[in-house]
Parts: C-alpha cells; sequence; structure tokens
C-alpha cells in the first residue's frame, strides 16, 4: 500500500458613519504555518484561531460598545479587531440574544461591508445546534463571519428604533488569522514566507482549455473552518451537482476530510470563476464572485471520503450543475480533473483510469478486480496538490461530460507527475445521494 496525502488546501455600499471601539491582539510570534513537507492526510492549512479575551463574553463586548444615533432612529455601534500581519480575518461571534431587525456588517480594510440579518445567524446556529455537532472550542457552536481583507475586521452593529442595548446578547470570542487569501495567494512575497504552500510550476491554467470552459463553471473554491482544530482555516474544491428534476437546487458535491460536521458546512464560502483573466495570466479573472452563508450538510460517507451539501447562497448567474456518470467507468478511460491546488487560480490535469483502488485511512492501494471505491488515476498532463480535494474528475459521453469522481487523496506532484491518485467512485456514491439527485432511468 502507497501513502498518500488528501488534496485539501450580500454586500452593500456604504455602512453608518461611526467611530469604532479597537481590540489589538498581540503580534503572532510563531505563526502555526506549515512551512515544511506536510504531514500525509492533512488539508492545506491557510489561517489560525486566536483567543480574544476582552470581547469573549456579553459584558466584556458590551462595556467596550459606545452607541450613536443612527439616521433610521436606531442606535449603531462597532468594535475593530486587528490582528497584524493577517491577510485576512473571520470573526467568532457567541450569540445568546439579537433583538428583531438587527442589522450586523462585518469589514475589512479593502472591500465592501458585506451585511448579515438575524434570521442567517440564528439560522446557521440552529442548524448546528440541531446536528449536534461541533463547539468551536466553546459550549455552544459560533457563527463565523465572512472573511474579510487585512489586518483589520470590523464588526457593526444597528438597532432598530426601540431597541435597547440590554437586548443584544453577544461576544466575540475567537477570530481566525488568515495568512492566505485569493490576493495573497498571489503575493510573491507572502508565498515566499510560506513554503509548504508551493504546489510547483507543473500546471495548467484552465484558461487555456477552452474544450473544458463549460465544465469549469461547475468548479468553486472552498474556504471553510475544520472542526475539532482551534479555529484553523482550510481551502478545498467542489462541485455544483444537477439533480434529474433540473431544478436549480444548489448541491455541492466536495470531500469528507474537507467538510465532515454540520459545524464545519456553516462555514464554508464558496468562489465562482476563480480562475485566470487570460491564459498563463497570474491576475484572477475580474468577474470571479464570492458566495457566503454557509451550507447545510445532507450525507457524508468514509467509505468513498464522500460529502454531500446544500449551499445556502445561491451560485452566481453563469454558474452550471454537473452531471453524473453513474455507470461504473471503464478502465483506460480519458478523464480531466478541474481543481484549485493550493487555493490558487483553477487548474486543468488530464489522465486515464489506471485501476480500481481501495483505501484504510490515509494508505492506498490499486485492486486486481472492480469492487473498489475509488478510481486510481494517472495523469498525462498536470497533477493535483492540497487545496485539489474533493475537485472532480470528468469523463465524457457523446458531446457532454459528466462527473464520475471526486478528489480523496494522491501522490502525485510537479516532482512525480507518475504517481497515483485516489478518486472516490461518483457510480459508488449516487445511491447515497438519489433521495436529492433523484433516479437515473435503467438504474
Amino acid at each position: 500500500m502507497s501513502l498518500v496525502q488528501l488534496r485539501s488546501v450580500s454586500a452593500e455600499p456604504s455602512v453608518p458613519s461611526v467611530v469604532p471601539a479597537r481590540v489589538v491582539l498581540s503580534t503572532l510570534v510563531d505563526p502555526a504555518i506549515e512551512a515544511g513537507p506536510r504531514a500525509p492526510g492533512q488539508p492545506v492549512r491557510i489561517g489560525q484561531g486566536r483567543a480574544v479575551p476582552i470581547t469573549a463574553n456579553d459584558p466584556s463586548l458590551g462595556a467596550l460598545l459606545q452607541w450613536e444615533p443612527s439616521a433610521t432612529g436606531g442606535l449603531v455601534a462597532a468594535v475593530t479587531f486587528r490582528s497584524e500581519g493577517a491577510a485576512g480575518l473571520r470573526l467568532g461571534l457567541a450569540v445568546n440574544r439579537l433583538p428583531a431587525q438587527v442589522v450586523l456588517r462585518v469589514f475589512g480594510t479593502a472591500g465592501r461591508p458585506v451585511r448579515l440579518q438575524r434570521g442567517e445567524v440564528l439560522g446557521s446556529l440552529a442548524r448546528d445546534a440541531q446536528a449536534g455537532t461541533g463547539t468551536s472550542a466553546l459550549s455552544s457552536p459560533l457563527f463565523w463571519t465572512p472573511t474579510v481583507a487585512g489586518e483589520e475586521a470590523t464588526l457593526q452593529l444597528e438597532l432598530p428604533a426601540g431597541a435597547s442595548p440590554a437586548e443584544l446578547g453577544l461576544a466575540v470570542p475567537r477570530l481566525s488569522h488568515l495568512w492566505w487569501t485569493h490576493a495573497a495567494n498571489l503575493d510573491p512575497q507572502r508565498r515566499a514566507a510560506a513554503p509548504g504552500i508551493d504546489i510547483g510550476t507543473c500546471h495548467i491554467d484552465a484558461t487555456c482549455e477552452s474544450s473544458y470552459s463549460y465544465e469549469a463553471r461547475a468548479v468553486a473554491r472552498m474556504e471553510y473552518m475544520r472542526d475539532g482544530d482551534p479555529n484553523y482555516s482550510y481551502y478545498c474544491t467542489g462541485t455544483l451537482m444537477a439533480d434529474t428534476a433540473v431544478s436549480g437546487t444548489p448541491y455541492f458535491l466536495t470531500a469528507t476530510h474537507c467538510v465532515g460536521t454540520q459545524t464545519e458546512a456553516s462555514t464554508v464560502s464558496t468562489y465562482w470563476f476563480y480562475r485566470s483573466a487570460a491564459c498563463q495570466s497570474t491576475v484572477p479573472n475580474p468577474n470571479a464572485v464570492e458566495v457566503q452563508g454557509g451550507s447545510t450538510l445532507l450525507r457524508v460517507s468514509s467509505d468513498s471520503d464522500l460529502s454531500f451539501l446544500q449551499l445556502s447562497g445561491r451560485p452566481p448567474t453563469g454558474a452550471v450543475h454537473a452531471g453524473s456518470l453513474v455507470g461504473q467507468p471503464a478502465l483506460d478511460v480519458a478523464v480531466g480533473a478541474l481543481h484549485h491546488p493550493g487555493g490558487e487560480l483553477l487548474k486543468l490535469s488530464e489522465g486515464r483510469v489506471n485501476a480500481y483502488g481501495s483505501c484504510i485511512g490515509n494508505f492506498c492501494q490499486a485492486d486486481e478486480g472492480s469492487d473498489g471505491n475509488y478510481l486510481v488515476l494517472r495523469w498525462t498532463r498536470g497533477v493535483t496538490a492540497q487545496g485539489s480535494s474533493g475537485s472532480p474528475i470528468f469523463a465524457q459521453v457523446g458531446s457532454r461530460r459528466y462527473v464520475v469522481g471526486h478528489l480523496f487523496a494522491g501522490s502525485s506532484s510537479c516532482s512525480d507527475t507518475t504517481a497515483n491518485d485516489y478518486f472516490g467512485r461518483m457510480d459508488r456514491a449516487y445511491p447515497l445521494l438519489r433521495s436529492w439527485l433523484g433516479t437515473v432511468p435503467g438504474t
């Protein structure tokens, strides 16, 4: 058996003017950036959690907030959190009480503010509580705000007319300090500071491959937070999946080792059309779109490392739903993978199904028969890397391409392009997803 590595890695234009209180965290003396070879079975870590003692409970945050009248007759206050050296920040909110019609906004040193509605926050926390998974290192789940760029994140709270600050029960006990964002991924100096993120130079720019331009619109980069870690952030890849009813429901396929609990699913943000602006360009496509709001975990399966979600936010116009190939793929069939290695701009890998395989833990091997739950891939162009986890492989049937598997783990790299990668078989997973995706005639 071979040792393999898991391949993980509504805005508004203006806000009320208010002077925020400030919380400045001490400098991270020794950030937990994975600067060397990663242990097998670990996704790409892109940020670490930090405790914020000064706002860890309702009274302590309340003591910092300086309420001022708003233009709508209510009250508004804000607090800014600074973590020096961060490329981006997420705030972990502990919510006890939120008045009706309260508005929460979060914004960084760049980009527009993001508006969060009361129902969105409480709905996410209710899903976590109902699932009974994850505690975010506290006695109850946290609501994690979307990522904002820069070393500072400002949380603004606006109460409606007639509401009192005493009705608000809110704390910010933790934040996640991100070393990487989509912009930081393209910064040579930041990349040089963390050699462990280096994915090599053999990857194929998907923008250069016009034959895959349709399928590329179904694939998104994911950012999420792992349950059980002290609020670390990670990258993976996933696919928007079609159902037989053509309902447009945003079903999303990725890997269990990326998102395996409802608490993790609630932290998911997806990045669509995250590819180069032109062939071989390092400039991102200006039409790239981030969709926030988390997701609902519908099904996981350790047999093929499957995680099946329903996104809470609608994918942007132009995104497409990929179809599933529910029959057994033949050996030596040509396939193509679309993925975000290291969280970078979309890449393409092409190869063939070399064998069927099985995996126990992080150890995988090719099987002699066809009973294995995995497809063993050998690449002819390109490879995968951490951050590619959960990405789809497509096989062509007639004039269309269909998803036949999703990436679990592999040994391929730019220094070993002939090593095997292992993809969970879609034909084995489909019966688990039938109640959502529907029955394909003849199956």
